[in-house]
């Protein structure tokens, strides 16, 4: 299960840093043709793609690397039992939440396919598929935490 988890956040990070990769160089192409007068719209709505999906996909490796923000001061005064029973009811309250998020997201997703974006057409749905794809992998990277947990790892934020 973990090296499922391991192998998912690598196709991860690769994603995003194509993404980057493109978002960055869609961006150069637009603020050069702008210098030469030159409008393309359809970078700008590219750009905006790009930036929902490593936002989302982004935030699912930041689970799997437990990379958010989180302070652990009052977690840190309880006994480790009790860490334990704390780590696991906010990763429970996560799932849940991504659960849902998977199932309005597959929702608005198939709502949205009738629409289509303003210059190139595409459908809605690929903009909001972000939500269901990413919230899927990190409710595996959440389930994988659940199962195996590692106090080591938890670390306190610091500011």
């Amino acid at each position: 299960m973990e090296k499922l988890a391991t192998i998912l956040a690598k196709i991860l990070s690769y994603l995003c840093i194509i993404a980057l990769a493109l978002l960055s160089a869609i961006v150069l192409v637009q603020v050069v043709s702008r210098f030469f007068d030159v409008s393309l719209p359809a970078t700008e709505e590219l750009a905006r793609l790009l930036i929902v999906w490593l936002t989302f996909l982004g935030s699912a490796l930041a689970i799997h690397e437990k990379m958010h923000l989180g302070v652990r001061y009052f977690v840190n005064l309880a006994s480790e039992r009790y860490q334990r029973i704390i780590d696991t009811l906010i990763y429970v309250l996560v799932a849940v939440l991504l659960a849902v998020l998977v199932f309005y997201g597959f929702s608005l997703s198939m709502t949205a396919l009738t629409t289509a974006s303003a210059t190139m057409r595409l459908p809605m749905a690929v903009f909001y598929l972000a939500i269901p794809v990413s919230s899927l992998f990190a409710l595996y990277f959440i389930v994988v935490h659940i199962l195996n947990p590692n106090q080591a790892e938890q670390k306190e934020a610091s500011l």
